[in-house]
């Protein structure tokens, strides 16, 4: 009796918890992304109760779960009812379900991987305009100077904003900086490697507006006397650092009273696109960024239109 057989009638979510421990302990997959292929499964078995075991995974039943992917109604936000997901989204969960069951296969565990006979979901089309406007982030910074009465708060919200408008940070990376990463003195803000998505050490040049924000940041957060390792420190919780909780609840204040609907990864796209506006050469952009590749840097420097063309035109 072959290995596949012996575990035909396992529990399908033994196996993942298997896989996930592998993940983690000898992949070294950061703890986001782990979350992440545990937040697939558990949706998987709500979609398909009924698929309990590595038996039941057929192409049939992955097509009947990426249909209900795309036909079925939730309810996001203040109840707001909403069909389907984004094509990104229906791309990404099949990648993840795809290494899970390539694993199953390589282990002995499913004779063939159910996604192989399947058509791979198309690049999905990727928004252009994702860049945020100068004004936009000038009607933020002001609704900051304007709207907060404690001079550490107003301190740090202009200090996180600079970060993110010059350093193009992901929110993970923003989130888990700490005190020691930042050299004012030489103008240097170090990304540690095991917070980036890329695994990436990285030092960025420090903007001089970034330095002198930071500065003003560092006068106010020294004299309520901070312990806290991390940079930002949170307005609520005592000597405690900003969560990832914290920094949702900071863009939807900043929304509230800016008036402009933002997401903090947009930083990220006008970070790009504004050294491209400038002729900064991809490749230089992508080791900013922290990319692996040049093409996931080309994403974020589509964003720029053809307004932001013309002087070149003009050239000719």
């Amino acid at each position: 009796m072959n290995k596949q057989q012996n575990v035909s009638g396992d529990n399908l979510k033994k196996l993942f918890e298997e896989y996930l421990k592998e993940c983690q302990f000898t992949s070294g997959l950061r703890p986001a992304t782990i979350k992440g292929y545990a937040s697939l499964f558990f949706l998987f078995t709500q979609l398909m109760p009924d698929v309990g075991s590595v038996q039941f995974l057929t192409p049939s039943v992955m097509i009947e779960f990426f249909r209900q992917l795309q036909e079925r109604t939730r309810i996001v936000g203040k109840d707001t009812p909403k069909i389907g997901v984004k094509a990104s989204t229906i791309k990404t969960y099949w990648a993840k379900l795809n290494v899970f069951f390539q694993w199953l296969q390589r282990k002995g565990y499913m004779p063939q991987n159910p996604l192989k006979e399947l058509k791979r979901p198309p690049e999905p089309r990727y928004d252009d305009s994702k860049a945020l406007k100068d004004e936009d982030v000038d009607r933020m910074l002001s609704a900051i100077v304007l709207r907060n009465t404690s001079p550490l708060v107003l301190r740090r919200d202009v200090a996180i904003l600079s970060v993110l408008y010059y350093c193009g940070l992901r929110r993970g990376e923003l989130i888990s900086l700490r005190v020691c990463d930042i050299d004012i003195d030489n103008g240097k803000i170090t990304i540690q490697g095991d917070t980036s998505k890329s695994k990436r050490t990285r030092t960025l040049p420090m903007h001089p507006t970034l330095s002198k924000n930071l500065k003003d940041y560092f006068t106010e957060r020294n004299k309520m006397k901070f312990k806290t390792e991390q940079l930002w420190v949170s307005a609520n919780r005592g000597d405690a650092g900003l969560t990832r909780n914290g920094l949702k609840h900071w863009e939807k204040r900043l929304i509230q009273i800016s008036g402009v609907k933002f997401h903090a990864h947009q930083f990220r796209h006008s970070f790009a696109t504004n050294l491209a506006k400038r002729d900064v050469g991809i490749v230089k952009i992508q080791k900013l960024l922290g990319h692996r590749s040049i093409t996931m840097t080309e994403r974020y420097v589509r964003s720029m239109g053809s307004e932001d063309l013309r002087d070149d035109i003009n050239k000719l």
